[in-house]
């Protein structure tokens, strides 16, 4: 009978073996060959691929063109003034603008956006998506009308006339004649030199209350914030506040609140409230007449509703 022999299984390879730069992991332990070329180095081929990627976008970018520019309708801009200020036309090729120097030229242009987006398509579609500042203020320095954003105070525009202001529903703040007013910038306020008749022309001084302006004109950002947050906030027109000790109110564009200083203003801003209620509810305010409300002292509330009663030129839509 024949005998088969019964190969015994190879000897396990070592770790060092296993491992070394010669070894194979798989179980040959033969040397590998250097092919045709060697060893081609590493860099040589990222620098080949580079190179062609780099091609294949020069031709392909001439490809890829702006085909439609999109944007949907805001409460303050149309689609098609924030399309003209883009500056995107049909035809331009995808890889010659960049989107954030567009969002940033509708910003510069248009400053009541508040976030914007520019996004590219493989289909040649641009579409630009936005946001727009809601909480708006607008007052008047020199000669010029300031749009200031509520939410940080920065000035966003200048206009020649209110009428942009007015018509982005923005409400009238009159400020203090020390406020700096700059576009890009917040609100800040500033020490403003005069002469008294006392003092020789050559001298000059300053009538503070204290040395630091933000702090003697903190008042204004608390008056407005204050009243903002009120009840009677949807229907505020504007405010005086360039005199701490007069501070006065224009409601519905016809009621002249004076409010006087800031003391108790939460409960002057409350009887105020009330008042008006009242005096709708029985009969006393039909809408038709400027009406005047002194809560300068808090302990009494006097009414008057006549047309001889003055109110500021802003709250008539004259400045």
């Amino acid at each position: 009978m024949k005998k088969f022999r019964i190969p015994r299984p190879e000897k396990p390879r070592s770790f060092e073996e296993k491992f070394s730069a010669e070894g194979d992991f798989f179980g040959s332990r033969e040397k590998k060959g250097k092919g045709k070329y060697g060893r081609l180095p590493r860099i040589l081929l990222c620098m080949l691929g580079g190179l062609v990627l780099t091609i294949a976008i020069m031709l392909l970018g001439g490809l890829w063109k702006v085909t439609d520019v999109v944007a949907e309708d805001g409460q303050l801009y149309t689609a098609a003034v924030v399309e003209q200020f883009a500056d995107l036309e049909t035809g331009d090729t995808m890889l010659g603008f960049d989107s954030f120097a567009v969002a940033k030229r509708l910003k510069k242009g248009l400053p009541l956006l508040d976030q914007v987006k520019v996004r590219k398509h493989l289909n040649g579609k641009v579409t630009i998506t936005f946001s727009e500042v809601t909480e708006l203020y607008y007052t008047r320095h020199n000669t010029n009308y300031y749009i200031i954003s509520a939410e940080d105070r920065e000035v966003l525009g200048v206009f020649s006339n209110p009428n942009e202001a007015r018509r982005v529903g923005a409400v009238y703040v009159g400020l203090p004649e020390a406020t700096r007013v700059r576009v890009g910038e917040k609100l800040s306020f500033i020490n403003l030199p005069y002469e008294p008749d006392s003092v020789p022309e050559e001298l000059v001084t300053y009538e503070l209350e204290t040395d630091e302006p933000d702090v003697e004109y903190a008042y204004v950002f608390e008056f407005v914030e204050t009243v903002m947050a009120s009840p009677l906030a949807p229907r505020v027109t504007g405010m005086e506040l360039g005199d701490r000790y007069d501070i006065r109110l224009v409601l519905d564009g016809r009621i002249l609140l004076k409010i006087g200083s800031m003391a108790e203003l939460d409960r002057k801003l409350t009887m105020t409230e009330r008042s008006l209620q009242d005096r709708v509810e029985e009969g006393k305010d039909d809408g038709s007449l400027p009406v005047l409300v002194d809560v300068s002292d808090p302990t009494r509330i006097i009414h008057r509703a006549s047309p001889d009663i003055q109110l500021p030129d802003w709250a008539k839509g004259l400045a």
